[in-house]
């Protein structure tokens, strides 16, 4: 919704408003500053800050949320998200927005407005990276800036004195997750609990610091994740809710608009259902163990074991963690082909401005400041819309003691093992869904798990190499109900989405709708969703037509825009 007092505030399911002479203040999400509950009793001195120091407070507040604070005296406006980038609100050159497509709506874009570059790259990933949308005069809230508003609509973008990753951190983990543990006491809160090492380890820390909390996942009866996750609740003592994911269950014009456009729907339906259920149960915050790669050297095994090169491979990055399986270029049409076909270097050009000296320090720089923005925080802002969410690794001051922690302390997740030890031994003693790698600590356990992290490394290198050569995907145990694919199958051809896509240009006409990929089905039905919203005339000129195909069309986050005046 458009960013007024009014419509701000009205969602009953999130009423977050502060009030004083001279200052409103609106915000969504879940907002802390260390050592103080989330929330109000964290956000109320902002209400007496010297507009000058706004930056700097904002660069000490954590979670997942964006704000708005009106300045009643110089009737500046200042807008901002999380310090991650997680929670995606958007600007133009007239409006500040939390929802893309109403966005859309009150800018009246157009097919010929859209981003050929964004859109082929939404089409074939599932998310658009960076600060861009599909319209190159929409763009998402940078995390390092504030935007300020002046009441005769001018505009300025601030820095935010917010640290880059690689600077050195100034407290150790215990500290910052103890942060988190207090701002999330007055919440109902419910923990994502898998097989995995990361949502664990967090696991166990919140509870040794006494933070009530229950446990939940989601997927298919049966799947190494429910019942290892099961099995972690039980030694933690805390209660576990499986979530079975069902085909059923799955309304994809109402995922379209919780997904507000910008995400694949079949990718988000299945953590949707995880949250209307929680909500179903009274909790108010989500956590999640998501970016604990932060800590274990996932983001970077595909140069195992040569993890201290100076350069990094852009290009087996490219081929192995972004595209994995070959792009199919031909299902697009025209112009939208060709910038397909110049996807990969325009992508590869773009991501080449993280690199710094260090092959693993380049790879941590584009799993926080590029991927886990846009994947993560797709996902993030749809579940916002239905209760907080809460990823305490994403934290920026988290990611510097990840980023800084010696490269031998995240293989075989070492790092893990000593903390888990410390909280809980016996849930660091079950397996983990990596074949079975325990999280125990001790020379005995760490050669046990040796071999089996071999071996996990090993199917993990034979489904890359599966699916680069031969486009399947081996060893994959889907938590999703397959017979999603089939009904989203079913919807694309009862909504004419390929059609739809043709009649804009963007799809061959000849494309049928049955035999689409089965990677393909999300974003085919976003995508003839937004032309349908956008409508506009069929016979203008396609906007691919005049694009040079090697270059990035898009503008950076750092001009000028405006925002819907606040009113008093």
């Amino acid at each position: 919704m458009l960013i007024t007092a009014r419509n701000i505030a009205c969602d009953a399911s999130d009423r977050n408003v502060l009030s004083s002479p001279s200052r409103e203040l609106f915000w969504r999400g879940f907002v802390y500053k260390g050592g103080r509950r989330g929330g109000a009793e964290s956000l109320r001195e902002l209400l007496e800050t010297d507009e000058r120091e706004i930056p700097r407070f904002a660069a000490k507040l954590k979670g997942i949320y964006f704000i708005a604070l009106h300045c009643k005296p110089s009737g500046n406006i200042y807008a901002f998200v999380d310090q991650a980038g997680l929670y995606h609100a958007y600007y133009s050159s007239r409006h500040i927005c939390s929802s893309f497509l109403d966005l859309v709506r009150a800018e009246h874009c157009t097919h010929n407005d859209i981003d050929p570059e964004a859109l082929v790259e939404f089409f074939h990933f599932g998310c658009i990276y960076e600060d861009r949308t599909f319209f190159p005069s929409i763009r998402k809230i940078n995390p390092d800036a504030i935007i300020r508003c002046g009441p005769n609509g001018a505009t300025t973008v601030l820095r935010r004195p917010v640290p880059d990753i690689a600077k050195s951190p100034q407290r150790p983990f215990d500290a910052v997750l103890r942060d988190f543990a207090t701002a999330a006491m007055d919440e109902h809160v419910s923990m994502d609990i898998t097989g995995g090492a990361d949502s664990r380890l967090l696991a166990s820390a919140l509870a040794y610091f006494g933070l009530p909390f229950e446990t939940a996942t989601s997927g298919r009866p049966g799947i190494p994740d429910l019942e290892i996750g099961a099995s972690v609740a039980k030694v933690l003592g805390r209660p576990f809710y499986p979530t079975y994911h069902s085909a059923s269950r799955c309304d994809w014009d109402e995922i379209f608009d919780l997904s507000d456009a910008m995400v694949d729907v079949t990718k988000n339906n299945r953590q949707l259902q995880l949250q209307r259920d929680r909500r179903k149960r009274g909790i108010t915050l989500s956590v999640s163990g998501a970016a604990g790669e932060a800590f274990r050297e996932t983001w970077w095994m595909h140069d195992f074991p040569f993890y201290t090169r100076r350069v990094a491979k852009l290009e087996r990055l490219y081929a192995l963690r972004i595209a994995p399986r070959p792009l199919q270029h031909s299902l697009l049409d025209g112009n939208y082909e060709k910038c397909s076909e110049h996807q990969r270097d325009n992508f590869l050009r773009r991501v080449s401005r993280y690199a710094v000296p260090g092959n693993t320090r380049t790879y941590d720089r584009i799993y926080y400041y590029l991927q886990l923005r846009a994947w993560s925080g797709t996902f993030v802002t749809s579940s916002i819309r239905l209760l907080k969410v809460g990823i305490p690794y994403a934290d920026r001051e988290m990611m510097r003691i990840g980023y800084n922690l010696p490269r031998t302390q995240r293989i075989l997740s070492r790092f893990h093992r000593k903390m888990i030890a410390k909280y809980s031994r016996a849930a660091a003693e079950l397996p983990t869904t990596e074949s079975g790698v325990s999280l125990a600590s001790g020379t005995l356990a760490f050669s046990l798990d040796l071999s089996r992290y071999l071996a996990d490394r090993s199917k993990r290198l034979t489904k890359k190499i599966g699916q680069q050569l031969l486009g399947r995907t081996f060893f994959q145990d889907s938590s999703d109900d397959p017979r999603m694919f089939d009904q989203l199958s079913g919807a694309i051809t009862s909504h004419k989405s390929t059609e739809v896509l043709a009649d804009y240009g963007v799809f061959r006409r000849s494309v049928d709708p049955s035999t689409l990929p089965k990677r393909y089905l999300g974003t085919v039905f976003v995508l003839g969703k937004l032309f349908e919203e956008i409508g506009g005339s069929k016979t203008q000129k396609n906007p691919a037509s005049d694009l040079p195909q090697t270059e990035s069309h898009g503008h950076r986050v750092h001009g000028t825009a405006c925002c819907t005046r606040i009113p008093t």
